[in-house]
């Protein structure tokens, strides 16, 4: 028997605190039953936490078959943001493999931005789906890859029809936002479904702002983590989608890649993120945007030099000719921790709120002060770039019975990588599994593992060794 709906006047977070009031026992999961399990050299602030992580008890409903105060939570994420709305426990990563199972078929073909988010990647060779790369422009002077434009989405339609889907990633890493309208209406006359990775792009809702979230402009599904711009915890995201997308592909997706034992302190956080952009006002909104403004003028004045994307909450400092990875590296030193750093410039995220002049003076000093101990970088060769590719081209997909060989960089120069590399953040892949070597992608690894970056890959990479295929005649 199907349970009916039970409405509740109360959000999410308010059914949760009204559970804990209660001093209710707990003959359930999980194991620290409404906290009473505990050392007591556990921090008073965890244990206050640990009653609110609760479990799919009838009152408190359940997200995989949301039917009560969950069902009217994501009822009200999606009249926010006019669409269909789930939210999301695994981060953005189950969203995009979620929104990919749901439109595109084993061993069809999807358009794929090339510096997508290594979960799109990985989606990708699980799934058993054909890749066509989309490269980036790059932007002028810093030779930050940005946005895919609309010319290299009809290219690469042309040159290989038949694909499923199209992922983009809007807004970028450094708040750089797509043409979304333009793209998706190209889309539209093909029958092609926008899935849009805007991880970084929760907060892009209010009407006054230049470019909004793509669920906005046109975009099938978008996913977003709530938790990188809004008040929520780590790994809350949210799927939002429109009726093109099979909602039953979509639901067995999600069911598929996320816990069934879903956090609530997660979810909890995920409806305090909602509320907290349903009560912006105008004016928080433009007092929010005028200080942040005041941040980046009071960081020219200082003598930096800025770039600010279509996002005005990411802040890219252009540390050339100083060493962006030192300069991080001295300010955490001082208490600021940033985003991501790279050899010639740091970026920084800033808070979805309005920002106090004594905060903005008294970080700008502390910033500048940093920046006074930061070496000059020695060579250009150390600069971080792009890696140079064809504007649309096919990954080689690799078998799992593939023939490998391991070599060191150089030698591999001209094979076809059999593993991927990742520098972390931002998680973008520097080398695909199924992507030629070159020598400018050698040179950099190189340069990397010298100045200690961050690299997620196989231990034999920080050794200047990579495995690529054998190819047979």
């Amino acid at each position: 028997m199907t349970r009916r709906s039970k409405k509740n006047p109360f959000t999410f977070m308010e059914v949760l605190e009204q559970h804990v009031r209660e001093s209710r026992v707990s003959f359930h999961v999980p194991g620290h039953h409404n906290g009473t399990v505990h050392d007591p050299s556990l921090p008073t602030a965890f244990h206050k936490i640990m009653p609110y992580d609760l479990t799919e008890l009838e009152q408190l409903d359940d997200l995989h078959q949301a039917e009560g105060i969950i069902q009217q939570g994501e009822e009200a994420l999606g009249t926010l943001y006019k669409s269909k709305s789930k939210w999301l426990v695994n981060g953005s990563t189950a969203g995009n493999w979620s929104m990919l199972a749901a439109t595109v078929k084993r061993g069809e073909r999807v358009y794929v931005q090339r510096n997508s988010h290594k979960s799109v990647w990985n989606a990708i060779e699980w799934l058993g789906l054909e890749p066509i790369l989309l490269s980036p422009e790059l932007e002028r002077g810093s030779g930050i890859p940005t946005v895919v434009n609309l010319a290299t989405v009809q290219e690469a339609v042309e040159r290989y029809p038949g694909g499923k889907a199209l992922l983009l990633t809007s807004p970028t890493y450094y708040g750089d936002m797509a043409d979304i309208q333009a793209i998706s209406t190209y889309l539209n006359q093909h029958m092609i479904p926008l899935l849009v990775d805007e991880a970084h792009g929760a907060h892009l809702i209010y009407d006054g702002l230049p470019r909004r979230s793509a669920i906005f402009e046109g975009a099938s599904a978008v996913v977003q983590s709530a938790h990188k711009t809004l008040p929520a915890f780590t790994m809350g995201a949210w799927l939002h989608y429109k009726e093109n997308v099979d909602e039953n592909r979509l639901f067995h997706a999600l069911s598929s890649f996320q816990t069934s034992s879903p956090s609530y302190l997660i979810m909890a956080s995920l409806d305090h993120a909602r509320t907290y952009l349903e009560h912006l006002t105008e004016r928080d909104w433009s007092s929010i945007q005028t200080s942040h403004f005041a941040f980046v003028m009071e960081l020219k004045r200082a003598g930096f030099a800025v770039k600010v994307g279509d996002d005005f909450t990411k802040v890219t400092i252009l540390t050339y000719p100083k060493n962006g990875l030192i300069f991080s590296r001295h300010l955490a030193s001082i208490g600021i921790d940033i985003e991501l750093a790279a050899e010639d410039h740091v970026l920084l995220c800033l808070p979805l709120r309005e920002i106090k002049m004594e905060e903005i003076h008294h970080w700008v000093k502390l910033i500048q002060n940093a920046s006074k101990h930061v070496p000059l970088i020695e060579d250009d060769e150390t600069i971080y770039p792009y890696p140079s590719t064809e504007q649309v081209s096919k990954l080689t997909m690799l078998h799992d019975v593939v023939k490998t060989v391991r070599l060191s960089f150089q030698d591999a120069v001209g094979q076809i990588a059999a593993e991927t590399i990742i520098p972390y953040p931002p998680g973008i892949p520097w080398i695909l599994k199924g992507e030629m070597v070159t020598e400018e992608k050698v040179r950099v690894l190189v340069e990397w593992i010298s100045l200690g970056r961050k690299l997620q890959a196989s231990r034999h990479v920080m050794m200047k060794q990579i495995d690529v295929i054998v190819e047979e005649f």
